[in-house]
């Protein structure tokens, strides 16, 4: 299995304005299509998903993970744990403590990663780190 490493260096080449719009139904005002370069990460509860903004706007959608992991660009967006897709645009920094490992965001939050999964993110945080 390739690294996911190589494909994070040329899609920094690809500008954010270039990602594709993520199209979303809401009960209050109906299909409307959102910027996936503002979207911090993705959170799974149950049957449904929290989907977390730059702006601090939180939305939940009634979609499994599962559902909107392919519509996101794979380069930039990855699962910390198995209920969690980040941004890496909004990545600060990667730590590792007794209780476990965390990703620190932009926004402040601090996100748990996987242990099977720290080993990844800590190599693709470090390698989109150097590039910017």
């Amino acid at each position: 299995m390739a690294s996911p490493v190589p494909s994070a260096l040329t899609a920094n080449r690809v500008g954010f304005d270039e990602w594709p719009s993520l199209r979303l139904y809401q009960r209050e005002c109906g299909q409307q299509s959102f910027s996936v370069a503002n979207l911090v990460y993705l959170q799974s509860e149950t049957n449904y998903t929290w989907l977390n903004w730059k702006d601090g706007k939180r939305m939940l959608m009634p979609r499994t993970l599962k559902f909107y992991e392919p519509k996101l660009p794979t380069h930039f967006f990855f699962r910390l744990h198995r209920n969690c897709l980040v941004n890496a645009r909004y990545i600060v920094g990667v730590e590792r403590d007794q209780t476990g490992a965390y990703v620190q965001l932009t926004t402040g939050e601090r996100l748990p990663i996987s242990r099977r999964r720290w080993t990844t993110i800590k190599k693709m945080v470090d390698t989109y780190a150097q590039m910017n």
